[in-house]
């Protein structure tokens, strides 16, 4: 079968390539990855798109200006999170939420959205939990805002800096699902009253789910969270964040998140210390977790290599068709010895 692509798609596929991003040798291996990650994107079950009005009693006032598009814009150094110092915290024999205790999909591809939300639940949940349903529709609200200036960033600067983000108004119901269930996360129903829930917010026990009687079930940030705030605070769209960020993300995940931490720890593993091809990494990560279908292999490796980049931990290139650890990579998946 053949199909016919625009000459401008496939020069920005071969620059792609050429560049070693994502590590891709062939467009055969592109398109092929491309083709599976729209198909899971358009076929996400369970999640119900949700009006992205803003919840206006748990918003600051200055969210509501009309800024200019110099003020969109900004630099990427005016993306830096700040938390509230403390706040309300779910007290843990009243959380409701369980959640599944799994790797993260690979569609989760950068950190830096889910924490960019958790800092703004902190905000808006510091004195009390907030209906669940309206935080949805309040940072859904704030990411569509926050995609327009990280699009400009992007324009400005040649840099990639929208991963997650929504930013195509053409398809808002695919991107809002997408960054609801990668970046934030989902809760479940039980008939025990209780939520199953998974995505990272969840997964890294950093926020927590109460009922209350009159606001249905609600949200806040748990004590756990609210190390991670500590961890966290200053981190900016840049990549990669510092190394003593890099470092206090990596012990919270250790500690609170194993199975995000485990799958995370196995895929850079399997880039090793002499580095390895895109090919070597998935076939080793096929071994190492045989229950994950081939789609999964692909896809999480290219997730938790993503995420590793993110945060410095791999060379932001291939080194002559391969994956290479940096020494901060060394230190944190080797331990830094030879």
């Amino acid at each position: 079968m053949r199909v016919a692509l625009p000459i401008d798609l496939i020069h920005d596929m071969d620059e792609v390539i050429i560049k070693g991003i994502g590590g891709f040798a062939t467009r055969g291996e592109f398109i092929i990855d491309a083709i599976r990650e729209r198909i899971l994107e358009l076929t996400l079950t369970g999640v119900e798109p949700v009006e992205t009005v803003v919840a206006v009693r748990h918003l600051p006032s200055a969210q509501h200006h009309e800024a200019s598009r110099d003020e969109r814009m900004g630099e990427a150094s005016d993306t830096a999170l700040v938390f509230p110092p403390s706040g309300y915290a779910v007290p843990k024999a009243l959380d409701l939420g369980t959640p599944e205790g799994k790797p993260l999909f690979g569609l989760h591809n950068r950190d830096f959205p889910s924490l960019w939300a958790l800092s703004w639940l902190a905000r808006w949940t510091a004195e009390a939990p907030m209906s669940l349903d309206d935080f949805y529709r309040a940072i859904l609200g704030e990411a569509w805002r926050f995609g327009e200036k990280l699009t400009l960033l992007e324009r400005e600067s040649g840099v990639k800096r929208t991963a997650l983000f929504p930013t195509n108004p053409e398809k808002r119901k695919a991107s809002e699902v997408a960054f609801r269930t990668f970046a934030i996360g989902e809760a479940s129903p039980r008939a025990d009253g209780g939520f199953n829930t998974r995505g990272p917010l969840f997964e890294w026990s950093a926020v927590g789910l109460v009922e209350d009687a009159n606001e249905g079930t609600c949200v806040a940030i748990t004590d756990t969270g609210w190390e991670l705030c500590a961890a966290v605070t200053g981190i900016s769209v840049s990549e990669p964040h510092t190394k003593s960020q890099a470092h206090a993300f990596i012990r919270y995940l250790q500690t609170h998140a194993p199975a995000d931490w485990a799958a995370w720890r196995t895929v850079i593993r399997s880039v090793g210390r002499s580095g390895a091809t895109r090919a070597e990494v998935l076939e080793r990560v096929s071994g190492a977790w045989a229950d994950w279908t081939p789609n999964e292999v692909s896809t999480n490796s290219a997730g938790y290599i993503a995420r590793a980049r993110e945060w410095g931990l791999l060379e932001p290139k291939q080194i002559n068709g391969r994956y290479s650890l940096t020494a901060l990579g060394d230190e944190n998946f080797f331990g830094g010895n030879e």
